[in-house]
């Protein structure tokens, strides 16, 4: 008889729940965890469906969870599920087994046809979990490239760089963002600029300009893995310049952090070429993130 019992959805599980998340998140660059706050937002809406995380306690501890969210796929009239499979503490094995496999059991009833869960090799052992349980790779939706500050190349460019100064480059940065991000929308563009210049967790925020036209921004924010930032933002009117814009935010965050990390879609032609951008001034490909099916 297992030591381990399954529970359903509480709402007093969620501050354990996000524990037991953080422990990933703090050393999984490509996972991030929500607050206490933001997942009972999240809990709150109409379309969660409390029947979708379980919750395995050994005792009266809680030792992993697991989730997913279903979404209905009208033009294949199927119904998929999403989810990052289980997360359990060290040590507990057999609650991953469990958890997955009563989730599946769930799904099934539910009339799931299908669960897809995104993994990369820098997620542990997991891939080699997925397929374990009957998974197989269906695409990839991002590469991972990182850069270490000390390790960029120099480069000498008829510009200059300066903090991003909103009230002054707003208007030439969302024209920007439009021309390369037509499909946006303006106001989509709008709302993404001013967000970014409100979001406090960024290191910094760079501009190229050349005679007070701005030809390029990058930006740099914070991760929860100790000694890791991201470049989240990237626009430039030509390669050079956003080449630039790099290494000028490479060198403005050196002493902050000892690697930087870029998420590309190699499915985008635009991500496709700032890839082999930041490769030439010093990052390397390390992975990538891949999409990975199970029928049910």
């Amino acid at each position: 008889m297992s030591d381990y019992k399954i529970k359903p959805y509480n709402e007093a599980f969620i501050e354990k729940q996000v524990e037991i998340g953080n422990y990933y998140a703090q050393k999984w660059i490509t996972y991030g965890q929500s607050s206490v706050e933001q997942v009972k937002e999240v809990y709150s809406r109409d379309s969660f469906d409390p029947e979708t995380r379980l919750y395995c306690f050994k005792g009266d501890e809680m030792v992993g969870y697991i989730g997913a969210n279903i979404q209905d796929i009208e033009e294949e009239k199927i119904k998929r599920a999403h989810s990052r499979l289980a997360f359990v503490l060290p040590g507990h094995k057999e609650a991953f087994a469990l958890l997955c496999n009563e989730l599946f059991d769930v799904l099934k009833k539910k009339e799931v046809a299908e669960i897809h869960t995104p993994q990369t090799k820098f997620l542990d052992n997991y891939i080699e979990l997925a397929e374990d349980y009957g998974f197989s790779k269906l695409r990839t939706v991002n590469e991972i490239f990182i850069g270490k500050p000390e390790k960029m190349i120099k480069m000498e460019l008829d510009a200059e760089t300066s903090d991003y100064n909103h009230e002054t480059d707003a208007k030439e940065l969302k024209e920007m963002f439009f021309k390369a991000y037509e499909n946006f929308g303006r106001e989509g563009i709008e709302n993404y600029v001013n967000r970014m210049v409100e979001n406090e967790n960024l290191y910094t925020k760079r501009s190229v300009k050349k005679a007070g036209k701005l030809l390029a921004f990058c930006n740099a924010g914070r991760m929860l893995n100790e000694g890791y930032g991201q470049i989240q933002t990237l626009i430039g009117v030509d390669r050079e310049h956003k080449k630039y814009a790099i290494l000028d935010v490479m060198k403005i965050i050196e002493k902050e952090v000892d690697n930087i990390v870029v998420y590309l879609n190699p499915s985008n032609p635009l991500e496709l070429e700032e890839a082999e951008d930041f490769v030439s001034v010093g990052f390397e490909k390390v992975a990538a993130t891949d999409i990975f099916e199970k029928k049910l």
